[in-house]
């Protein structure tokens, strides 16, 4: 008999999961919301266990990192740990015991990944991850990753910045697609604070990628863009995002898929809100 830990990902794509949430703020035990550059935030992770024999003592690790495709151990920045006894069949909430503190610099929008370690654990991961390890949660049930920003719609050009990472030894040859449409699922709305909104039967957004960044100048917008990215360097690229008024309690979605011969390695995924309920703009 074997323990068997899980912290799900997101559906259709795995960086969207819903068992990693942030409590902005100095109380843990607050809503959950979108974190505060600058300031205190709390995580929280699920955990399960699904297996036949229980796994006491589970620490789940929390990490910060650049978005991009590919996260390795060195890449990432730990925050922190939280603990938890899983009887079999269990799942339990843990929080971070450690507040973590989003940089400006990347206005509080960065990746977040839970790594859970038990004893028994059918499937167990190295302890401790070595250096370079990459974080592949489409790979590692234990490895759950958070990447998904609320932003305003503004008739007037947004320009959001995507990191794309190489490895140390090996440059990559990337290309990022557009996608648009679809709807998030409920648990992950309600860790936004966004547990009333619905997908918008009509929106009008306008979305291209650039190597540098514009103002609304006529530079030509791309719907994929290719990238080359020499080994163990990261490459900036520009999202130009505008979006009509959205009704009151609608979203839409635009995501940015990383995908290299043809497969997704990674992404970000972009909710987009009207700004009539006051709502400032968030990142998760």
């Amino acid at each position: 008999m074997s323990a068997h830990l899980i912290i799900e990902d997101g559906q259709p794509w795995w960086w969207d999961s819903a068992d990693i949430w942030v409590v902005p703020g100095n109380d843990p035990n607050g809503p959950p919301g979108a974190p505060v550059a600058g300031s205190s935030n709390y995580l929280w992770g699920r955990v399960h266990n699904t297996g036949s024999s229980a796994s006491n003592g589970v620490r789940v690790d929390f990490y910060w990192a650049d978005p991009s495709g590919l996260i390795a151990v060195g890449a990432a920045t730990a925050i922190g740990s939280a603990f938890a006894d899983l009887a079999p069949g269990a799942t339990q909430e843990v929080l971070c015991l450690v507040p973590w503190f989003p940089v400006i610099v990347n206005g509080g929008h960065e990746c977040l990944l839970a790594v859970a370690h038990g004893a028994g654990d059918i499937n167990p991961l190295p302890e401790p991850l070595p250096n370079g390890f990459l974080f592949q949660p489409q790979q590692h049930e234990q490895i759950a990753q958070r990447n998904v920003q609320v932003v305003q719609a503004a008739r007037r050009a947004q320009m959001l910045s995507i990191t794309v990472a190489a490895l140390a030894r090996q440059a990559r040859k990337v290309e990022l697609h557009l996608e648009r449409g679809g709807e998030l699922a409920a648990r992950l709305l309600a860790t936004l604070g966004l547990e009333k909104w619905q997908p918008a039967k009509e929106a009008s957004i306008s979305a291209g990628l650039s190597h540098e960044p514009h103002c609304n100048d006529g530079t030509a917008e791309e719907q994929t863009l290719a990238l080359d990215v020499p080994r163990g360097q990261a490459v900036a690229v520009y999202l130009s995002l505008r979006a009509n008024k959205l009704p009151p309690y609608q979203y839409a979605l635009l995501r940015v898929l990383e995908t290299q011969d043809g497969k997704v390695m990674g992404g970000n995924t972009y909710l987009i809100v009207g700004s009539e309920d006051g709502r400032e703009e968030q990142t998760s």
